[in-house]
């Protein structure tokens, strides 16, 4: 009998976890186009991701893709200077941080945890990178890293209703750019 009781409490635990919904999945990657730039952005592979491509006011190229992948959003925006060469470390992080700043505003981010640069890039040893961690007036946490080299600029974002919950994975994402 004692064994049976056991044998039905097991099976009863390893069915409460087996239909538990709070548990995180972490999508495959894909390696994607951003459109005919170049550059590359490792996207999770269950939605596809479309470019939308508007010009800013000076006409550099502003290429916007994003994608929900679970409870995550994971966004991506490229853009390609034009008649404009960032030359060393301190203009490419004056870009970022300008364009950050631009982009809390643009998406009502309430609190910031600070800019933590000196960030390198496997890939492209001259670009400059930043990271910061945001949250939005919907109580979304955001993760944000933007890298820039001398024509481009990338942000890469993930948001949801909390925290992301594995860094590696979010590591492989937002370190995920790959320059022309």
């Amino acid at each position: 009998m004692k064994t049976l009781v056991t044998l039905v409490f097991g099976i009863w635990t390893l069915s409460s976890f087996a239909q538990s919904d709070s548990t995180f999945h972490a999508p495959h990657f894909v390696k994607t186009a951003v459109a005919n730039t170049g550059c590359f952005v490792y996207f999770p592979d269950d939605q596809e991701v479309y470019f939308s491509l508007e010009y800013s006011p000076d006409s550099a190229q502003v290429y916007t893709g994003e994608v929900l992948s679970g409870d995550y959003h994971y966004a991506a925006i490229v853009i390609k200077f034009n008649g404009l060469t960032l030359e060393n470390t301190a203009e490419k992080e004056e870009m970022i941080t300008s364009y950050l700043d631009y982009l809390q505003s643009t998406f009502g981010i309430t609190a910031a945890a600070g800019y933590g640069k000196g960030h390198t890039h496997d890939s492209d040893t001259q670009a400059a990178g930043i990271i910061d961690y945001w949250e939005d007036d919907d109580g979304d946490e955001w993760t944000v890293k933007a890298w820039a080299n001398a024509s481009t600029l990338a942000v890469l974002m993930i948001y949801g209703p909390e925290s992301y919950p594995n860094y590696s994975v979010a590591a492989l994402f937002l370190n995920g750019i790959r320059f022309e």
